[in-house]
């Protein structure tokens, strides 16, 4: 009897170490390195990153494009799976990793041309705004490079390695989130048409010229003189629209065939692409104020940005503090 419960508790002991080695293997190892040297090819000269208690990386650099490489390659350590998760689905490249279930996404964004816009654009531009975006994408590339065995849990869950970064993967990236925050480009498309067949002047009398929310909360001439607005702001909430542009993912009807890792992290990824724009779209009211130089104690002007975006995990924005000659920004 001792015999037995003695190969149980052994039998016990290694499935313990067993599992302990595997979340230090797939969950533990492939966190951000916060500490000590490490070696980044391309950069000049030190670069310090100190984190603070929030974990938000602070970036201190001796040229500008060596900011940025460490930016690229800190961000990379920090978000590398969700990066790669947005470039693919503005590119229409989410199928390659989900399989079919995620080909009518993948049909929307491929329509929309994004990927074909974002290589125009890398393409284009100053020599100074290409030099700044290639040295993000070097410093994206050194981390995944560096990291080639310890990637996040999701690549090793669905069985692939990130493509390099390249400066375009940027560029889409802002595609993506201007289709995420845009939600009248359909009236635009029927505007365009309806003035093409009856004119400009005829138009008018369907399509106003500006939207209910297009207008100055201070010194609207539209405002009562009793403090009240007229019913243009009323008319916000109609103006509104929950669909979202990947609607087509909800048609979608799933086969009957055994449902792997693939398939569940899809309902994930599925439920973020199309809940995220909706509820965005829902809270839509970003507004900005400038606070003169005369009220503030720099003599400077202050100018505050409040957008109304949803809080997620990870979240949409990612925070950082970067200075270098010239440059000291935060946000």
């Amino acid at each position: 009897m001792r015999k037995v419960l003695r190969v149980f508790g052994w039998l016990a002991v290694i499935g313990v170490i067993a599992v302990g080695a595997t979340i230090w293997c797939f969950v533990y190892r492939p966190l951000p390195k916060v500490d000590g040297q490490i070696v980044v090819s391309g950069i000049s000269k030190n670069v310090i990153v100190e984190r603070d208690g929030w974990g938000i990386p602070h970036i201190a650099a001796s040229s500008i494009e060596d900011m940025v490489e460490a930016q690229g390659y800190v961000m990379a350590q920090d978000r590398l799976w969700q990066m790669d998760l947005l470039r693919r689905a503005a590119r229409g490249q989410l199928s390659e990793i989900f399989g079919p279930a995620a080909i009518p996404v993948d049909k929307g964004f491929r329509t929309f041309g994004f990927a074909r816009a974002a290589e125009h654009d890398a393409a284009g531009g100053d020599a100074e705004s290409r030099a700044l975006i290639e040295a993000y994408a070097r410093g994206v590339n050194q981390f995944i490079q560096h990291n080639q065995k310890h990637l996040p849990l999701e690549f090793s869950l669905l069985h692939y390695k990130p493509q390099p970064w390249v400066p375009a993967d940027s560029n889409v990236i802002s595609a993506y989130m201007y289709q995420t925050l845009t939600d009248t480009w359909e009236d635009e498309i029927n505007r365009a048409n309806v003035t093409t067949r009856v004119g400009a002047d005829r138009a008018k009398d369907l399509f106003a010229v500006d939207a209910a929310m297009d207008h100055i909360v201070v010194g609207d001439p539209r405002n009562k003189k009793d403090g009240s607005q007229t019913d243009a702001n009323d008319e916000d909430d109609d103006e509104m629209q929950s669909d979202d542009v990947l609607k087509a993912t909800a048609r979608v009807h799933e086969t009957e065939e055994a449902r792997g890792v693939n398939s569940v992290l899809w309902d994930s990824v599925r439920d973020y692409l199309t809940r995220a724009p909706r509820e965005i779209r829902h809270g839509l009211g970003s507004n900005n104020w400038v606070v003169s130089g005369a009220h503030t104690a720099t003599g400077k002007p202050l100018l505050a940005n409040d957008t109304h975006l949803e809080m997620s995990v990870p979240s949409i924005w990612y925070e950082v503090h970067l200075t270098s000659p010239g440059w000291n920004v935060k946000g």
